[in-house]
């Protein structure tokens, strides 16, 4: 830290008089070094500090306090918003306005009684702007109290807990979901239930390049995606807590709902989680937290927790999802370093199972937040204990449907999810149909009949004989059975049909369904009507709701219509 020395040198004569009616020397000295000099010599001594230190407003001595904890300097950026507002004067304005008579603030108090220096010093990431306290003058104050172990906030209200959420893992089996549908190339819109997922596929994606089960180039390592897959639950969720905490493929900043980042900006979001992780580690065993007050708390005690340099507030290009507003300045720091606070607990701590959710109302945001027994043990560095295992077998019936429940093992639905139907899930687990074309789709993957057949074998509880029938018949010779929608004629005299067939609309017929039916081309019938007319007859089109509701045919098998 700059010494008393260097400090008084650096002031103007107008401002060492300042300094020397406070701590009660003659203003009669002629240069800066005389009064320099002469400060110097009543500032270093105990007794003259200590009478000085104890006329200073208390809020002054708080904001002294403050710099005497954090190694007697904070930027200076911070040291104003927090002690401040601080007026800027040259010597002339100073003269006029006399501000050391009226100060406004603690910042102020402290300049003009010589506490609190202003230099460029060596920071975390270069040179930055700092207030200190001169070596010497922090000798003479009483030493900084211990680090503060509280945490941060305060428990939350009975309100804010009202409807706790209890905490799981489901983001194993969803990111299997996910992995299976990039890996078969199928939409993401085919996965059952996804909209009802508290995450997006960005997320989802980009937690999948943090453990590194997607390439560069999107594709799946199949490789390491049988790694994870196939690890227990626990080890699982340990392996993708810690890639997400040590790695840069998830950003929270860039990834948070409500706000769209620009430009070529960089951020490092392992400095924003390992803050929050830290002030979980601080939080009372099986209490409640306040989400709000801890954000509160940050606001007031370290409001930088995230940023690139302390103060700085204007460097990343941010604007609101809704309102396209810009989101830089310190007046936006609830919209941007809040918000990630939010983000981070309710989100990825959230879908891992570290922390616990409790919100004041059924359905309303989260208010309120615990660290889990998964929880301790992850920040711990440790795989949780307790998960359940997965060693539930597959149902198969019959006719092709067929059931993972959600303890069945993540690797074996990854590849059901690739030769069979998705049909979506319910409170028991996942269902599936196996069809003609899922097994095409699955053959096009290089997943083959046998493997289908063995897999199936391995892993359901029985393997019915029809369905290994049915996937050997569809291997030899393709689809046996197909069921099409079709537009059919039907008159009531097969004779209308001969003399249709020797019309101009024959063209359009197609085959006989029967005596007094036949299959026509779906975009034929205005002009079959139009050849029936020609021929004396009348038709109609049935509504396809009339034809759901009337198509059961008459006690004596008739229809009133000559043709339909």
């Amino acid at each position: 830290m700059p010494s008393l020395h260097y400090h008084l040198r650096q002031a103007d004569l107008g401002l060492l008089r300042i300094f020397a009616r406070t701590w009660g020397v003659p203003e009669t000295f002629p240069t800066v070094a005389a009064g320099a000099d002469a400060l110097e010599a009543a500032m270093r001594t105990p007794t003259e500090a200590e009478a000085v230190l104890a006329r200073l407003p208390e809020d002054a001595r708080a904001a002294l306090e403050a710099l005497q904890a954090r190694q007697g300097r904070l930027p200076w950026a911070e040291f104003v918003r927090r002690f401040g507002p601080f007026r800027e004067m040259g010597p002339g304005r100073r003269e006029r306005e006399k501000p050391h008579e009226q100060p406004v603030s603690p910042a102020e108090v402290l300049w003009y009684a010589g506490w609190v220096g202003r230099a460029f010093l060596e920071g975390p990431e270069g040179p930055l702007e700092f207030a200190y306290i001169p070596d010497e003058m922090r000798a003479l104050l009483p030493p900084p109290p211990p680090p503060e172990a509280a945490p941060l906030g305060r428990p939350a209200t009975r309100d804010e807990r009202a409807f706790p959420q209890p905490s799981h893992d489901h983001i194993l089996d969803h990111l299997t979901t996910y992995l299976a549908a990039r890996r078969a190339n199928r939409p993401l819109e085919d996965i059952p239930d996804r909209k009802a997922w508290s995450y997006t596929p960005a997320h989802l994606e980009a937690l999948a390049r943090a453990l590194g089960v997607l390439t560069s180039a999107g594709e799946v390592d199949t490789a390491a995606v049988r790694a994870f897959l196939e690890a227990p639950r626990g080890e699982a969720l340990f392996r993708l807590f810690t890639a997400w905490r040590e790695g840069l493929a998830f950003n929270d900043l860039k990834l948070m709902p409500g706000v769209v980042a620009q430009g070529p900006w960089e951020n490092d979001p392992r400095r924003a989680r390992e803050a929050v992780l830290g002030w979980l580690t601080r939080l009372p065993a099986n209490t409640w937290w306040s989400l709000e007050g801890l954000i509160a708390a940050v606001h007031q005690c370290c409001p930088d927790f995230q940023r690139p340099a302390p103060g700085d507030y204007d460097s990343w290009y941010l604007r609101a999802a809704e309102s396209g507003k810009t989101l830089t300045g310190w007046e936006h720091w609830d919209a941007v370093d809040g918000a990630l606070i939010r983000f981070v607990l309710t989100g990825p701590l959230a879908w891992m199972g570290v922390v616990a959710l409790a919100a004041p109302t059924k359905g309303a945001p989260a208010a309120a937040f615990r660290l889990t027994r998964w929880g301790k043990a992850l920040l711990a560095g440790k795989a949780p204990a307790g998960l359940a295992a997965e060693d539930q077998p597959l149902m198969l019936r019959a006719d092709g449907r067929l059931f993972a429940p959600w303890r069945s093992p993540r690797v074996v639905r990854y590849h059901i999810a690739r030769f069979a139907e998705w049909e979506g899930t319910d409170r028991s687990g996942y269902r599936f149909r196996l069809t003609a074309r899922a097994l095409q789709r699955a053959a096009e993957q290089g997943i083959g009949a046998d493997r289908v057949l063995a897999l199936l074998k391995q892993h359901t509880r029985a393997l019915p004989k029809t369905i290994v029938q049915a996937v050997r018949r569809w291997e030899a010779e393709g689809v046996q059975a197909t069921i099409r929608p079709m537009v059919v004629l039907q008159v009531r005299d097969p004779a209308i049909l001969e003399a249709l067939r020797k019309s101009r609309a024959a063209r359009f017929l197609g085959p006989l369904l029967g005596p007094a039916a036949v299959a026509i081309r779906r975009d034929a019938a205005p002009v079959v009507l139009s050849a029936l007319a020609e021929m004396g007859y009348f038709g109609e089109i049935e509504p396809q709701s009339k034809a759901l509701s009337e198509n059961k045919p008459s006690k004596e098998g008739k229809s009133n219509k000559q043709a339909s």
